[in-house]
């Protein structure tokens, strides 16, 4: 759960308008959905992630599933539980990075445009 409420810590400094936060821990997911969950942990992780002004949708994903990340998460997790630190450059298509910038501006343009009260 720990990395959990880092990531909520990390997102609250940063100016995003949504966020979705994979996770393949199903423990975490349960213990927050519980209606009150006794986890000190899972408390200040509700917290965080309701006074945030940031969209934060937080799914499930299966281990070892090919989400971009994951492994590498999953290794930073392990060398982590060894005091050691490990630097790891992650490549990422340009088409994907493209694909989610044009997602991103037609969703901003979207949202701008249901706000704008001028004549359409």
């Amino acid at each position: 759960m720990v990395p959990l409420r880092e990531a909520l810590r990390w997102l609250s400094q940063q100016p995003l308008a949504k966020c979705t936060i994979h996770t393949d821990s199903q423990s975490s997911l349960k213990v927050l959905a519980s209606l009150q969950p006794k986890s000190t942990i899972a408390r200040e992780i509700l917290s965080i992630w309701c006074s945030l002004p940031t969209e934060v949708v937080i799914s499930w994903v299966k281990g070892d599933s090919g989400v971009l990340g994951n492994e590498v998460a999953d290794q930073l997790a392990r060398q982590g539980t060894h005091g050691s630190t490990l630097n790891i450059k992650i490549d990422v298509p340009k088409s994907c990075l493209q694909n989610n910038l044009r997602k991103c501006s037609l969703e901003i343009w979207q949202d701008r445009w249901n706000l704008s009260e001028t004549d359409r």
